[in-house]
């Protein structure tokens, strides 16, 4: 799965309102223990003249570890590039007005902050820093309302057409900022735009989120890190060249896995950096490779009969362990090929695969499909991370009884397949479909099929969930029809 969940370490709501008497204001308030957070401004609710032409307003302070996302990367868990770093904060329904089509800002924090520990939302009673005069006990902010960077680099905005909605903005302009040490991480403020707060053009009373100590786990703010990790491995769907297709897509993709010990690991003694390997292609004789190699064309569209590969490259980064090599392949009456990979006269491995053509059609058809997931558990435990594969075929495929006997079912393989995980309870989209930009949930091939790895730390225990698919087929968007079922176990007592 590629997202990774970064969860708040920090935050509170801190004002600038009237208390009850509508002549003390509660700056001195802090709100950091409260399971909720809100933005609202207010004009004209006093006509005192105290303080009375400074419009009431809350801001919310959010911070999380960015030290965690360098170990990430670090460590490999999250790719030092082409990641977008996403803030959800998830929308909490309350009585109060609520404002429509408004914008709220979020601009990087200049300055240190501490949480609190306050509840009172209301009468403003629980003082403490965090709070409008002050981050923290003894240190006040340069101006009051908190200390932050409102230029362009340093901030971005959200709108909210009905209101109600969550807020999931991109904060690349901030994780940018705070892991390669252009600006101290001290988080986000979430306000109202300073035109609405010093202009006087009506009220906006308050948005609410549900903040990091909700007790509705699933709806604690986060930021989350989304790629497309998808890996194309075309062994189960090599096609021969073509003139219906362009130089790229008679390309195919082959992948070649050193595991020691059930790790991934670099075969030793290869050349330069990406660990330069030779791939050869040969008919098949009795499954075994005979004849000269076949001429292949390589991604220069050069007929060769040695393809050089190497380490996979994925987001600027070679893969440990993980070679590949991109090939078109040519020739007539060629249904079985051998892939011989080696360096020299060191022979690493021999795979095979089937050679399809690809013809024209006259007719277009809806192709429906049958899905399965082979290797759905009933249940895990929270934080495991298996890799689910994805078993697909036609749904009118017929086999004969010849085809039953005596070979396998092969996959159909959808080149764009992406995965959803939603509560069974309550429909609620835990991991909704990453069919945007990114691709987060855009799921990998192979031979076998499609397939994910579903990282269930990002689930609540005792639940049930779903996962379903969608197809992207002639340019829209399929939603399979079959639902699968598994849960988060509790801890055992």
């Amino acid at each position: 799965m590629a997202i990774k969940r970064y969860y708040l370490t920090k935050d509170n709501t801190i004002t600038n309102a009237f208390k009850a008497d509508l002549i003390t204001r509660g700056t001195a308030a802090n709100m950091g223990a409260s399971d909720i957070v809100e933005a609202f401004v207010i004009h004209a609710q006093t006509s005192a003249s105290v303080n009375a032409t400074n419009a009431e307003q809350s801001r919310i302070l959010v911070q999380f570890d960015v030290d965690e996302i360098l170990q990430d990367i670090t460590n490999e868990v999250v790719p030092s590039s082409s990641v977008n770093y996403v803030l959800k904060m998830f929308n909490a329904p309350h009585a109060d007005t609520l404002p429509i089509e408004y914008n709220l800002d979020i601009a990087i924090l200049t300055s240190s902050w501490a949480e609190g520990t306050g509840l009172d939302m209301e009468e403003y009673s629980d003082k403490g820093a965090s709070n409008w005069i002050s981050g923290a006990v003894g240190t006040p902010w340069t101006s009051e309302g908190s200390d932050y960077n409102r230029t362009s680099p340093y901030s971005s905005s959200f709108y909210f057409s009905g209101g109600a909605e969550d807020l999931e903005l991109n904060i690349d302009f901030a994780v940018d900022k705070w892991r390669t040490g252009v600006t101290p991480n001290y988080g986000l403020l979430i306000k109202h735009p300073d035109d609405i707060i010093a202009g006087g053009l009506g009220s906006y009373y308050t948005k609410k989120f549900f903040s990091r100590t909700s007790e509705f786990e699933l709806f604690r703010p986060y930021v989350e890190a989304r790629w497309d990790s998808r890996r194309e491995d075309d062994r189960g769907k090599v096609i021969k060249t073509s003139v219906l297709r362009t130089t790229a897509d008679n390309m195919n993709t082959l992948f070649l896995y050193n595991t020691v010990d059930g790790d991934l690991k670099d075969i030793p003694n290869l050349e330069g950096p990406q660990q330069e390997i030779f791939v050869e292609f040969f008919s098949s004789s009795n499954s075994e490779p005979t004849g000269n190699a076949l001429s292949v064309k390589d991604t220069a569209g050069a007929t060769v009969t040695s393809i050089l590969g190497g380490l996979a490259v994925e987001h600027a980064s070679y893969l440990t362990g993980a070679y590949s090599c991109s090939f078109g392949i040519t020739g007539s009456n060629i249904d079985i090929v051998h892939d011989v990979w080696h360096s020299g006269s060191v022979q690493y491995y021999t795979g095979s695969f089937s050679v399809k053509s690809l013809d024209g059609k006259s007719l277009l058809y809806n192709e429906e499909y049958v899905n399965t997931i082979e290797n759905l558990q009933n249940s895990y435990i929270k934080g495991q991370k298996p890799v689910l594969r994805l078993f697909t075929r036609l749904k009118d495929w017929s086999p004969n009884i010849y085809t039953v006997a005596t070979q396998e079912i092969e996959p159909e393989i959808i080149n764009s397949a992406y995965y959803r995980v939603r509560r069974t309870i309550d429909n609620f989209e835990v991991i909704p479909f990453g069919t945007g930009s990114t691709n987060h949930t855009l799921m990998s091939y192979d031979v076998s099929g499609n397939y994910f790895e579903l990282d269930t730390s990002v689930l609540e225990k005792g639940y049930s969930y779903d996962i379903d698919f969608v197809f992207k087929k002639r340019g829209t968007f399929e939603q399979q029809p079959e639902t699968f079922k598994f849960r988060i176990e509790e801890d055992d007592e």
